[in-house]
């Protein structure tokens, strides 16, 4: 594998799994906190990861494709809002885990242009 594309690997890799924590952190606070509106903790990832999450929450409302996994979730576990909570960690972690990782590629592979174009050139 040559310099540019594991560059690229790694930084697109640890912003997906920074990402992922946060997810998941927000998750953990959203299903130990009793009260339903703790999910609106998960408003931080549509700004942050625009246009990907609020597009994904968009979708899924159309379409409910999550609802028959988290209603189980909340059969098997009652906790109130934990179907909402689950629902919404895995489009956060799953879209916006998407949206860091081509983040980090572009921004990888447009440093990389920027360097390779601006070069020193001996006189």
């Amino acid at each position: 594998m040559n310099q540019p594309a594991r560059d690229r690997l790694v930084l697109s890799t640890t912003l997906l799994v920074i990402h992922s924590c946060a997810s998941f952190l927000v998750f953990l606070y959203c299903h130990v906190n009793a009260e339903s509106q703790a999910v609106f903790a998960y408003f931080l990832f549509f700004v942050v990861d625009a246009p990907t999450v609020p597009l994904a929450f968009e979708i899924e409302g159309k379409i409910g494709l999550l609802s028959g996994l988290t209603d189980r979730w909340t059969d098997l576990w009652y906790y109130g809002h934990q179907g909402v909570n689950l629902r919404a960690f895995i489009l956060t972690a799953l879209f916006g885990g998407l949206h860091w990782f081509t983040i980090g590629n572009v921004m990888i592979y447009a440093f990389g242009w920027i360097h390779q174009r601006f070069q020193r050139r001996p006189a």
